[in-house]
């Protein structure tokens, strides 16, 4: 979930390459429709202090039991920003902007790797 069109424009571009399918949602309430309809291996979020929806989204998402396994990749302005700490949330792996587009690709490709083997285990 993000509403920058050029990060959009930007994750699409190196996503699509990688062979992935995508959907973007630009609010809370469009993207959890998008995943109640089509169950992602993974939800990126551009996570802001400004972009309260990001927040609400990822709080909802982890409150759903129907979604709690989803994992979420959450990309931040700033590591320092004590609004946008993901340990308070509880992820994995978080981006930092800038990030490059092997950086987004490897991050992916480890929360997907990651899901994998729980659903093996």
């Amino acid at each position: 979930m993000d509403e920058d069109l050029l990060s959009i424009a930007s994750i699409f571009h190196t996503l699509l390459r990688g062979g992935y399918v995508l959907s973007h949602a630009t609010n809370h309430q469009t993207a959890l429709k998008a995943i109640k309809d089509e169950r992602p291996d993974l939800i990126i979020c551009n996570l802001d202090r400004r972009n309260l929806e990001a927040h609400r989204l990822v709080s909802t998402v982890q409150q759903t039991r129907a979604f709690r396994t989803i994992p979420f990749l959450l990309i931040v302005e700033s590591k320092r920003d004590p609004a946008q700490a993901p340990e308070i949330l509880g992820p994995k792996q978080y981006l930092t902007k800038p990030f490059t587009q092997e950086q987004l690709a490897s991050a992916v490709q480890e929360h997907l790797d990651r899901k994998r083997q729980r659903q093996i285990s």
